[in-house]
């Protein structure tokens, strides 16, 4: 049987990467393109070749503004019932308006929360799609609701899910909870084999992830770079052209002075930190960088990374410690202020719970996670990192590689107890295993950006499109 004309919303195709439009313009030829959500701000298409389709800008959707060209005067309200259902959904949007609207009370979050309901809901009524196609995990607000509404519908969801091979690859999956069911079904039939038989790339990937002193990931090291001494110097410069052409240099200068006599979050880490001992028996919990999607969808509860702390630490073998590295990142982006989550007090919390020490933010990550029993994380890169390099992981979350050899789930105290017995008791990865896994993200992942600013690639689009034709055509028989 052939595959059937569909109806097909896409979500974030294109919002960067020009030639991802090439993929629309293939799918368009045998596929109906009802409606298509994209940031208009990285470069400019001709929306007339998609006549049709109902064109939705990111930025208004994020704020709940509907096009122009959609009549929204017949979406009701859902009733408290319907409200009721999605629970769960309600519960994760409150946390992930963090990102955006971080001083907005609750009830106006809320407020936004239902509206998007309503939208998204009348809207899925209207159109009746067989598809939606998302570029990435749904973490943005809307994009979340509409992914949820549409898991309740029984309308199917292809997400293009980015993998940490230093991002330029990724799968395709139907629900980020589940994962790759092609990818899990693969691993039930382990053979052993060599580092030999992995691709030229892929065993250049293992021997600098699993060898070297400090393998950075390559968005860790722009963002190093970025941040470098000559870099700030530029970022001041030009920033305090702005404030000097728009009359705020004042202000901000005295602003400036003032909160340099206030304590920042950088000091409150330093009052309550603890060197790591390396010679003790410990897990190490890197926390996530946030807001973001690592923790946010992809931790659903264990967003408050303080929960999963909270639950290692009853879990912890007697005699071991657990030690807490903050990112890197979270106190340099925000400029040393506290936010949702880093509100003060938060390290002092952390540094309070028995047999726990938060590590100066400087301590090698690698050094961290060579030194330790294992890694505990929510879905961070540590714990891909950590099995690279011999280690077995706890995980909270649903990272894209949660079905991987010496990667154990965790979802309880219970759950953190079995797995760090386990791991007590010897349990060892082995590397066989490693070199499988590898070797069938290789052959069933998309070789591609999704969008990362890298120059486009010839015949991208392609690509995508026929990933995407071929996602579409496994259920259409």
């Amino acid at each position: 049987m052939g595959l059937r004309n569909m109806k097909l919303f896409l979500i974030g195709v294109g919002d960067k990467r020009r030639r991802q439009v090439d993929a629309a313009r293939e799918l368009k030829k045998k596929h109906t393109i009802q409606y298509w959500t994209r940031q208009d701000d990285h470069f400019a298409m001709d929306e007339s070749e998609f006549l049709g389709t109902v064109f939705h800008v990111y930025s208004d959707a994020l704020k709940g503004i509907p096009p122009k060209n959609i009549e929204i005067s017949s979406f009701e309200p859902l009733s408290r019932d319907e409200i009721a259902a999605y629970a769960e959904t309600e519960c994760e949007f409150m946390s992930m308006a963090d990102k955006w609207y971080p001083d907005w009370p609750i009830n106006k979050r809320k407020d936004l929360y239902y509206d998007m309901l309503r939208y998204w809901r009348g809207v899925l009524e209207r159109f009746q799609p067989d598809c939606i196609i998302l570029l990435g995990v749904p973490h943005e607000l809307f994009t979340f609701v509409l992914y949820w509404i549409a898991k309740r519908r029984d309308i199917r969801t292809i997400i293009l899910d980015n993998t940490v091979l230093d991002t330029d690859r990724y799968i395709l999956i139907d629900d980020y909870v589940v994962g790759s069911v092609t990818l899990a079904k693969a691993m039930e039939h382990v053979r052993s084999i060599t580092i030999d038989e992995l691709s030229p790339e892929m065993k250049a990937y293992y021997l600098r992830n699993s060898q070297s002193e400090n393998p950075t990931p390559t968005l860790m090291r722009e963002f190093n770079e970025d941040r470098a001494a000559l870099e700030n110097v530029r970022r001041f410069i030009r920033a305090s052209v702005a404030f000097i052409k728009d009359g705020t240099i004042v202000e901000r200068g005295v602003f400036k002075l003032l909160k340099m006599f206030k304590l920042s979050l950088k000091d409150e880490h330093l009052a309550v930190e603890r060197p790591a001992d390396f010679e003790k028996p410990y897990v190490y919990f890197p926390l996530h960088y946030q807001p973001e999607l690592t923790t946010s969808p992809l931790g659903g509860v264990y967003v408050d990374q303080l929960l999963a702390i909270k639950n290692t630490v009853a879990a912890l073998p007697k005699g071991w410690e657990i030690y807490v590295k903050e990112h890197p990142a979270q106190i340099a982006v925000h400029g040393g202020n506290a936010t949702p989550a880093r509100y003060k007090g938060f390290y002092k919390s952390i540094a309070e719970l028995p047999n726990t020490r938060l590590v100066p933010i400087n301590t090698s990550t690698f050094k961290l996670i060579d030194k330790a029993r294992t890694t505990v994380t929510i879905t961070g890169t540590a714990a891909w990192e950590s099995i690279l390099r011999g280690k077995p992981a706890l995980v909270f979350g649903y990272p894209w590689f949660m079905h991987a050899p010496g990667i154990m789930q965790v979802r309880s105290v219970e759950d953190c107890r079995k797995a760090l017995t386990k791991i007590a008791n010897g349990f060892a990865l082995e590397k066989n295993d490693i070199f499988q896994y590898l070797q069938t993200i290789d052959r069933l992942s998309v070789k591609e950006y999704l969008y990362q600013s890298a120059p486009d690639r010839e015949g991208e689009g392609i690509a995508m499109y026929r990933a995407i034709e071929a996602a579409l055509r496994s259920t259409a028989d």
